[in-house]
């Protein structure tokens, strides 16, 4: 009988302990470097670009003839907030003509850092109580001229 409650005790911790591993994970578009080689800079064109590596993450904003290819690696730690590893960002420039001008490389040092406030937007919702605001539409009516 002690065995089996050692037994199932043992389980039991391997069960959790098993739970308590970080997880790495990959997200978006990771480029491979061999592809990358066979493009030529002035005569590759934006469509065949996109046929190698597929949807780009993000393209340029205001047409500026430039795609982005971003991949990172996470690693969500048990009671920890997820932790970036690397990003990989690579940029592709391409002219009007839709030909390959450069190409460029930049990692999550580079980029910049956004922070979120938990602030919030105050509304004139915010500061009425209740009666205030059941009775708030009860005004006098205007007179329609």
């Amino acid at each position: 009988m002690k065995k089996q409650i050692y037994l199932t005790l043992a389980i039991g911790m391997m069960t959790m302990l098993s739970a308590c591993e970080s997880r790495i994970t990959q997200h978006g578009n990771r480029l491979d470097p061999i592809t990358l080689d066979k493009l030529t800079i002035g005569s590759t064109k934006q469509i065949e670009v996109e046929a190698l590596f597929g949807k780009p993450s993000t393209r340029g904003a205001f047409n500026s003839g430039r795609i982005y290819y971003i991949a990172q690696q996470m690693e969500d730690a048990p009671g920890k907030k997820t932790a970036l590893l690397n990003r990989t960002i690579v940029i592709f420039a391409f002219d009007d003509k839709k030909t390959l001008q450069s190409i460029e490389f930049q990692d999550e040092n580079q980029g910049r850092t956004v922070f979120f406030l938990d602030s919030a937007t105050p509304t004139p919702g915010e500061t009425f109580g209740f009666f205030e605001q059941i009775l708030g539409n009860m005004q006098t009516p205007r007179s329609s001229e």
